[in-house]
């Protein structure tokens, strides 16, 4: 088989490509053709000269003021930075007909190795729009004269109208995502039945696959990249890492799904804790006795029929993966780390007895009123639960939990995880 890894466009998220790359090189993926749209035509171009190094290194050390002629100083993730970046934008097209991105075309003129681009046995595709006949123009290695590679990069690049038009002879052209951001069918032409495609979810065009005897592996960024138009290393750099993790995800090395862990993790969360889960919940619901009350019947049309039950391995397993993710993210852990089981339970419960004092009447009367989020972050509610869960020894206790269970069940299952690990 000929295998072919595609790139979409995507401007600064095409950080994540690289991560992607670095996870292909772990598992010694070899690759015959690499076919991209703008962002990706540059990051393919790397690819097809084997210079993992050199992508990294730009990437690494990526800036705003590095790709464009206008300063940026204020921090990208403040408001007020984010609309500075929306300002400059909008005065470069209106006023200048794009931004300039003349240090862009710096950076291609020294990372772009001409002579180890056309003898590389790896073959390349990329994809532009003819903005002066309006025509999609697909072009391989074969077909783009050497002392126009450079030219034809940055025009596949030419975010319009974000960026300035590319001028090359006497024919004006734009980004190729106004045709094809994702070129499978580019790939396909070129000879691959083997495709790795990695499509950054960015604006742009997708043309419908036209081949349907192809083996075809998509890897999409699961977590939120940031912006396409914010060039910033600190973005760069974590863009990368989930590259490389949703790679390794995707071939089953890694498991998880917006947070990663370590592989075989999810059978060990089941294996160690499904059963005292679903004891506990038993317990606390009363199964037997209530089967028939209207709460019971509310209950088991959420997921806690199926945790009692514990009688579908991956059911119960999904139910256990969202629940420690849900934790993760409301207890502000990193998503770009890769983290085993004991060490992310020791995170979780470090920052859970971090959890401000609670105010316990008055969280019972919100209950009661139902009106707890308007009092609470869920981070608060999970300690509150947890506490209740912890100290619940008669029956009015178990009642007040399962109230809790039907009206804020996300949290619920939360701090029972974090009860039966701690």
């Amino acid at each position: 088989m000929k295998t072919a890894i595609v790139l979409s466009g995507g401007g600064a998220k095409g950080a994540y490509q690289i991560g992607v790359w670095y996870a292909l090189k772990k598992m010694h993926v070899n690759y015959d053709i690499v076919t991209g749209t703008s962002v990706g035509a540059l990051n393919g171009c790397f690819m097809v000269q084997k210079d993992f190094i050199k992508a990294l290194y730009m990437w690494y050390n990526i800036d705003f003021n590095k790709i464009f002629d206008e300063e940026f100083e204020a921090q990208y993730n403040t408001s007020d930075g984010k609309k500075e970046i929306i300002k400059k934008f909008a005065k470069g097209m209106i006023l200048d007909g794009g931004m300039n991105v003349s240090k862009l075309e710096n950076i291609v003129d020294k990372y772009v190795n001409i002579r180890k681009f056309y003898k590389s046995r790896i073959d390349f595709g990329l994809v532009t729009v003819n903005l002066t006949n309006l025509k999609a123009r697909s072009m391989t290695k074969k077909n783009i004269p050497q002392n126009k590679l450079k030219d034809y990069l940055l025009a596949s690049a030419t975010c319009f109208p974000a960026f300035k038009t590319k001028k090359i002879d006497d024919k004006t052209y734009i980004d190729g995502g106004y045709y094809d951001n994702l070129p499978i069918n580019l790939a396909v032409e070129m000879g691959a039945d083997n495709i790795i495609a990695v499509d950054l979810r960015s604006v742009g065009l997708k043309r419908r696959i036209k081949y349907k005897d192809i083996k075809l592996t998509v890897i999409v960024p699961r977590n939120d990249l940031g912006s396409f138009l914010v060039f910033n290393p600190d973005l760069a750099r974590r863009a990368m890492k989930f590259g490389y993790n949703d790679t390794m995800k995707v071939y089953k090395k890694l498991d998880g799904n917006k947070f990663t862990f370590r592989r075989k993790t999810l059978d060990a969360i089941y294996n160690r804790y499904s059963t005292n889960i679903s004891s506990s919940v038993n317990e606390i619901f009363n199964y037997k006795t209530q089967r028939k009350s209207i709460l019971k019947k509310l209950v088991s049309l959420r997921k806690y029929n199926k945790l009692i039950l514990n009688d579908n391995e991956k059911g119960v397993k999904k139910i256990l993966l969202d629940n420690i993710e849900y934790i993760g993210k409301i207890f502000e852990l990193d998503e770009s780390r890769i983290y085993d089981l004991d060490k992310f339970n020791r995170i979780i419960l470090s920052r859970l007895r971090r959890v401000e004092e609670l105010n316990y009447s008055l969280i019972q009367e919100k209950i009661k009123a139902k009106k707890v989020r308007s009092l609470l972050n869920n981070k608060t509610i999970i300690k509150y639960i947890y506490e209740k869960i912890e100290n619940c020894n008669d029956d009015s206790c178990k009642k007040e939990l399962c109230i809790i269970a039907g009206l804020l069940p996300k949290e619920f299952l939360a701090a029972l995880y974090l009860s039966v690990i701690s």
